[in-house]
């Protein structure tokens, strides 16, 4: 994550210049004594921090998702914003005629733009609980949020009626199931005959176990199990018996996406913003900093990748 802000010298992640401002000091100060080039601490650091008060579960969720709105633009969860959502549905050859299942809604930012773009209505899915609960509310404040409903589900037992769509999407949320082969036999059941999938998921670059700190991630985000390879997808769609048209690396880009946010949103601080004032959204902005910090690292080591994957339900033999 280095370089994203020119005024804090290029060698600075961003975890440390948003916690070097969050605490109120110079963030080559900050940094140097993290990094270990100093040993002494910024005067009565720990001290002058203002103490944090008891946080409702209700304080915690309007919090994260204002910081994620900020962080990513309304009715976004992730980076990319309205462009990067058509663009990745894009093989799907989206009209009006066509019904769309999304298995990551978010706030319902991305389904709005594919929604405006297409003509297309969109019946959104969201694991999230805090982001499923005000979704609803979010989206109806959007463009294109008439043609556009959230509701929130667990992949356990997740079912629909066979063969009810035409398209199935999902963004960078197949990493976090479980039984991540049980929901895509689900998704194969729900897709009509020559239905469409498109897939974007972080991936392991090799069969095996993570590195170390691709499993500090996961633990970070408190998840027990591991992305899959990019050769368990494909074996994992071959006994589907999809049709699988693209397999495209897009962690380049997705990593410029994770900087230009991250930069722009930087860039649009001052001393009187909201997130300066109130310690929920302090809470959340740096929580959200960490994570993306982590993702954008790992990817830029290779160590994660993301993948674009657009298939195919052939119809049934017979």
């Amino acid at each position: 994550m280095a370089g994203m802000a020119a005024s804090d010298g290029p060698t600075i992640p961003l975890r440390h210049r948003l916690a070097a401002w969050w605490r109120g000091y110079d963030a080559s100060e900050y940094y140097a004594w993290r990094a270990g080039a100093v040993s002494t601490p910024p005067k009565s650091m720990e001290d002058l921090m203002p103490a944090l008060p008891a946080l409702t579960s209700v304080d915690h969720a309007r919090a994260r998702t204002d910081v994620l709105q900020r962080l990513f633009g309304a009715g976004y969860t992730t980076p990319g914003g309205p462009e990067q959502a058509v663009e990745i549905v894009k093989p799907l050859g989206l009209t009006p005629v066509h019904s769309v299942l999304d298995l990551s809604a978010g706030l319902g930012g991305a389904a709005t733009a594919v929604a405006q773009r297409f003509g297309v209505w969109i019946t959104g899915y969201e694991m999230d609980p805090e982001l499923a609960e005000r979704a609803a509310s979010v989206v109806a404040t959007l463009k294109g949020g008439d043609h556009v409903t959230v509701r929130g589900f667990a992949p356990e037992g997740f079912s629909l009626r066979p063969k009810s769509f035409d398209c199935v999407v999902s963004r960078e949320s197949l990493f976090e199931v479980g039984n991540r082969a049980a929901l895509l036999k689900e998704v194969h059941a729900v897709l009509k005959d020559w239905g469409q999938l498109v897939i974007t998921d972080y991936v392991l670059p090799v069969d095996g176990e993570p590195s170390e700190r691709v499993r500090a991630w996961l633990d970070s985000e408190d998840l027990s199990g591991r992305p899959w390879s990019r050769a368990e997808y494909e074996r994992a769609f071959a006994e589907l018996r999809f049709d699988v048209r693209i397999l495209e690396d897009r962690s380049v880009e997705h990593r410029r996406h994770i900087r230009d946010h991250f930069a722009r949103f930087l860039e649009s601080l001052d001393g009187s913003d909201k997130l300066a004032e109130d310690p929920a959204h302090r809470a959340a902005l740096i929580a959200e900093a960490e994570r993306w910090a982590r993702r954008a690292a790992l990817l830029e080591s290779g160590e994660l990748a993301l993948y674009r994957f657009f298939a195919l339900k052939p119809e049934a033999a017979g």
